[in-house]
């Protein structure tokens, strides 16, 4: 019962580090996202106003946006307490590879969000309170432009714009309750909407989810080839003794 501490851990070394990538201060990309969401025919601002526009149903959303520790947790107990350590480790193997992807793809093409780019305020959405806003804006141009230097741990502001690590991290999360016969369709159910969250609630571009979505099934699938070639001495040694006994 490791893990918690380690995904926690990660988390929140992942904040400090992504900071420093922000600081790099490479050219804004938010331009190449948003000609990308229009091109697919996605309309950022549309979405928004229909949140507004049923602002009794945002609450549901918002509270499954930032439902992804509690998720953490809920996976790593149901995958011990079912037995399933195999799919755990490559969960947690996962959870690292898309973490460490997002930021460095982060860093080398940043983004304000479309918060910035489109100089919403809250008059442009007054029935509705989405999860982040431009609260993080402060943060990211004071990284960029030197003003701000604290690396912190908890109280981080989430910075990354693409890929969406929220995205990444609801995919893995679901695949990583799929053993178990219940969880698996709530965890199917709730990130789904999640999923419809984040270009809202996350300030995302489309384009930000579906890379998201691209480095979560890539990290899955290294994770699993990475816990299977790791097992193998384990295994070939275990065998092997396993040999050496009926011969004796």
């Amino acid at each position: 019962m490791a893990a918690p501490p380690k995904l926690w851990l990660l988390r929140r070394s992942a904040a400090p580090v992504s900071y420093i990538a922000a600081s790099l201060n490479l050219p804004l990309r938010d331009a190449w996202f948003d000609a990308a969401d229009r091109a697919l025919g996605f309309d950022w601002l549309a979405l928004l106003g229909w949140m507004d526009a049923h602002a009794t149903l945002h609450p549901v959303f918002s509270m499954i946006y930032s439902s992804l520790i509690p998720q953490t947790v809920a996976v790593v107990l149901a995958l011990a307490l079912a037995g399933w350590l195999e799919w755990l480790r490559i969960f947690i193997l996962a959870f690292i590879i898309s973490t460490i992807v997002t930021i460095v793809i982060a860093a080398l093409v940043p983004a304000e969000g479309v918060w910035g780019f489109h100089k919403l305020s809250a008059a442009d959405y007054p029935n509705i309170v989405p999860a982040t806003r431009e609260i993080h804006l402060p943060v990211f141009h004071g990284l960029r432009d030197g003003s701000y230097r604290d690396l912190v741990a908890t109280g981080a502001q989430g910075i990354i714009t693409f890929p969406s690590l929220h995205s990444a991290l609801a995919v893995i999360v679901t695949l990583a309750l799929w053993p178990v016969p219940v969880l698996r369709w709530v965890g199917l159910a709730i990130n789904g909407l999640m999923l419809v969250s984040i270009p809202v609630d996350g300030g995302h571009y489309f384009i930000d989810i579906f890379a998201g979505l691209a480095i979560a099934l890539a990290s899955v699938i290294a994770a699993r080839r990475i816990a299977k070639f790791a097992h193998q001495p384990q295994l070939q040694t275990a065998g092997g003794e396993i040999g050496l006994a009926a011969s004796r």
